[in-house]
């Protein structure tokens, strides 16, 4: 892994997105777009990007979630090599539809939720009736704090097919684990806690121990704070390795010192997560990840640690707020 590489990489990068998003468009919207894009390996391209934005555009009502600060962050996901954006565009919105349906309510959580579904339409009502069970019992355990920013989680977390009594349980049992190894309560430690059951349904208290040992080791160079607490919930499952947590340590710390990173260090660490993930999933057939790991898992939560950044910077703004 070139540090320097990648660290060029972000700020040539960063230059680009901050200059098609202009000055309306809040940094950390600009930086997480910058860092989906190089966790991703791919070239970042303005014309592509901005066809997509307009094709989210064309089809969102005036007072659409999806035309906030976050438009620019959704067309991103969007925009994938080879695919027929305004198709994609219509395939999100009839996903976000079914969950609608379902009870979910009209806030940019749901459409980031939709993200995670299949693209098999004889699924989508399914997908979304399981994931309203699961958002059902996990607001059970949390009744204050389950809200519209855990639809993604409980989308992606029901396709595993659990039971989701049984995996809420496992989720608060974490929750109230976490808290005794001095994670501090509140949103983020929930989504750590709800990762948390994202291999398998049943309470492991070495996840725990972990967990905890991956806090501690990043912390001792790098400043974490709640917002990793996700991602560090699948450096856990995953059983990343410390070769691996060094090199987070590494890229973070040398990102720290970019033009775009340098006041804003906490995404230094989760764009060092993100990449690494991203190479695990180049790696999926070596032994560094847990043999029970599919790669479509892998794959799917390389997607889930950018989601769960965004989902973070939409819960602390006005961007959810629900609209009829």
């Amino acid at each position: 892994m070139d540090t320097n590489a990648i660290r060029q990489d972000v700020e040539m990068t960063y230059e680009k997105v901050k200059s098609l998003a202009g000055w309306t468009v809040d940094r950390n919207v600009v930086l997480t777009i910058t860092s989906y894009y190089v966790t991703s390996d791919r070239e970042f391209d303005a014309e592509s990007l901005s066809r997509s934005m307009d094709a989210i555009k064309q089809k969102a009502g005036w007072f659409s979630p999806l035309r906030g600060n976050l438009l620019p962050m959704m067309a991103a996901f969007l925009d994938q090599p080879g695919v027929n954006i305004e198709e994609e565009v219509i395939r999100l919105f009839e996903k976000q539809r079914i969950l609608r349906t379902f009870g979910f309510r009209n806030t940019i959580h749901s459409y980031l939720a939709a993200l995670f579904m299949t693209n098999d339409k004889e699924s989508y009502d399914n997908e979304a009736r399981l994931a309203k069970a699961l958002f059902g019992e996990m607001k059970k355990h949390h009744f204050f704090l389950t809200s519209d920013d855990d639809y993604t989680y409980a989308v992606l977390l029901a396709k595993r097919g659990f039971n989701p009594v049984t995996q809420a349980k496992t989720m608060r049992m974490y929750y109230d684990a976490l808290r005794k190894e001095k994670f501090r309560a509140g949103n983020e430690l929930q989504w750590l806690s709800q990762v948390m059951t994202y291999v398998n349904e049943d309470y492991n208290p070495s996840l725990i121990e972990r967990a905890t040992d991956i806090q501690q080791y990043l912390a001792k160079d790098t400043k974490v704070r709640p917002i990793h607490y996700p991602l560090i919930g699948f450096l856990t499952i995953f059983n990343v390795p410390d070769k691996e947590l060094k090199k987070i340590i590494e890229l973070a710390t040398a990102l720290e010192e970019s033009s775009p990173l340098k006041w804003k260090k906490e995404m230094a660490l989760s764009l060092g997560i993100g990449y690494v993930i991203h190479e695990l999933v180049g790696k999926a057939d070596e032994a560094i990840v847990s043999l029970a790991t599919s790669v479509e898992l892998l794959i799917q939560a390389q997607q889930a640690v950018m989601v769960a950044t965004i989902a973070a910077m939409a819960a602390s703004s006005s961007v959810n707020s629900a609209n009829p």
